[in-house]
């Protein structure tokens, strides 16, 4: 059986059938011509490191986290900028147009390229179950803990675009999920089941990672990569605390957070790291945070297509943000001159329109290529809104917002706090944080919000869920 044709059959189990002009090709080529066996692809330990890798690979491309399901379509959902004109690849999603013909060709190719992704990480697991002798105990472990959390991570984000949120849809239908290699169609799953088969292999994951090197602070000769680039321990601990608050179990959040923070493995950026006056040499990652990251190697011209120095707001793809947007996300009027993502994370374009920097590339080659995808802020902020104490969960909150420029004399103090006051001043922070990162339309959707700040159209909760292409409901009998 040829390589390719698992691929392409595995694509129809859960889309069953290439979606618009996007191909279920083989993009992990394991030779010039795509044609290795399954049973030699799987015969040497490099086969897995290849599958492993191209997985990974896969989630760099603009169609998904390089572009689309980050900084690009799902910051643009989130209103953090701004078009004066109809032009480039968000405008339309900005205005939740889903029916506008770019958009549904865009939601198509998510849909096709996640479960393609998803087949690969199938094909592997498939592939450790059947020749995993090759590897040692440990090598194995690894292996497998990675494919299912990246299984669960990929689904995950699925369900936050395609499903119901928890709070309004937790027994609707959303999508199917796939963990096997089959010619029958994958039904649609409810919310609340796709929740707990993510958790489930997430609950996997953990515990073939146990004596991740990231962990145990071992070194080893097996492959297991930059551990930060992978999904590796943490990351699932921390995807864990994810998921469960989009859950509302907040209590198991709190834990999976608080054992990610407790860990120390992930410091904070320190200020000299980011206060500088050059670009090139300024950490706009805040890479000693990051959990896990991808070593995108396209990032660059993919960063100048859409973010790109010196050119015109009215041009392309570029994403621009107006002082006015930029201001009242970072609460200008209040906290004006002392937060570093404000100071730090935009220059100014022509026309008196901004640009964020974050992941604009510079000449050091120590923050080049990497993309943040879960970073330990969000933990911190996990554990503000999950604490048992409003004690506690101020506490949370003012060392974020310590270790990003604001004086200590700016801390929010409980007493002038009412809940309410609590959680906005959380969901704020969220819209600054992971600002080129896609999270804070998620937690929008999350929070179930009636509204979403600087929006130009009317909003309706049903922009929340991404229509299903007609082709998928045709031939998946939806």
């Amino acid at each position: 059986m040829k390589y390719k044709s698992i691929i392409t059959r595995f694509c129809g189990m859960a889309i069953c059938l290439v979606l618009g002009t996007t191909s279920c090709q083989n993009w992990l080529d394991v030779s010039p011509e795509s044609e290795v066996k399954y049973d030699d692809l799987f015969s040497t330990k490099n086969g897995f490191k290849d599958q492993l890798t191209g997985v990974y690979t896969k989630l760099c491309d603009e169609g998904l986290y390089g572009a689309h399901l980050t900084y690009g379509m799902v910051d643009a959902l989130g209103q953090q900028y701004v078009w004066t004109q109809e032009m480039g690849n968000y405008y339309h999603f900005w205005r939740f147009e889903y029916k506008n013909s770019t958009c549904e060709s865009i939601m198509a190719n998510i849909w096709a390229q996640m479960y393609n992704a998803i087949a690969n990480t199938n094909i592997l697991l498939k592939g450790l179950d059947e020749y995993g002798s090759v590897l040692s105990t440990n090598e194995e472990n690894i292996y497998r803990g990675e494919a299912y959390a990246l299984r669960a991570f990929l689904h995950f984000d699925l369900l936050r675009m395609y499903g119901k949120s928890y709070v309004s849809g937790a027994n609707e239908k959303s999508i199917p999920y796939v963990t096997s290699i089959s010619k029958n169609v994958t039904p649609l799953y409810t919310v609340s089941d796709v929740l707990d088969k993510i958790i489930a292999d997430l609950k996997e994951a953990s515990k073939l990672l146990e004596n991740d090197p990231i962990k145990t602070g071992s070194t080893t000769t097996d492959f297991i990569g930059t551990r930060k680039w992978h999904l590796n321990y943490y990351a699932v601990r921390a995807l864990m605390a994810r998921v469960y608050m989009y859950k509302n179990d907040k209590e198991n959040a709190l834990a999976c957070a608080k054992e990610v923070i407790d860990s120390e493995k992930f410091p904070w950026v320190s200020n000299d790291k980011v206060t500088t006056t050059s670009r090139d040499t300024r950490d706009g990652l805040f890479k000693s945070e990051c959990i896990f990251m991808l070593n995108n190697r396209s990032l660059k011209t993919l960063t100048e297509k859409y973010m790109k120095e010196g050119t015109s707001y009215g041009s392309g793809n570029i994403l621009h943000v107006s002082p006015e947007v930029k201001d009242d996300i970072f609460e200008a009027a209040t906290y004006g001159g002392y937060d570093w993502r404000d100071n730090y994370y935009f220059e100014q374009l022509d026309g008196n329109y901004y640009g964020s920097t974050k992941l604009w590339q510079g000449s050091n080659n120590e923050y080049n290529n990497q993309q943040p995808l879960v970073r330990v802020s969000e933990m911190w902020l996990i554990a503000a809104e999950c604490a048992t104490s409003k004690t506690d969960a101020v506490n949370y909150l003012n060392t974020l917002r310590q270790h990003r420029g604001f004086d200590a004399s700016l801390d929010l103090k409980e007493e002038n706090l009412t809940d309410e006051q609590l959680q906005t001043a959380i969901g704020k922070e969220y819209r600054k944080e992971f600002i080129g990162e896609g999270q804070w339309f998620f937690y929008c959707k999350r929070k179930d919000l009636a509204e979403l700040p600087n929006t130009t159209v009317p909003f309706s909760k049903a922009y929340y869920v991404f229509p299903l292409s007609d082709q998928e409901k045709e031939y998946g009998n939806r």
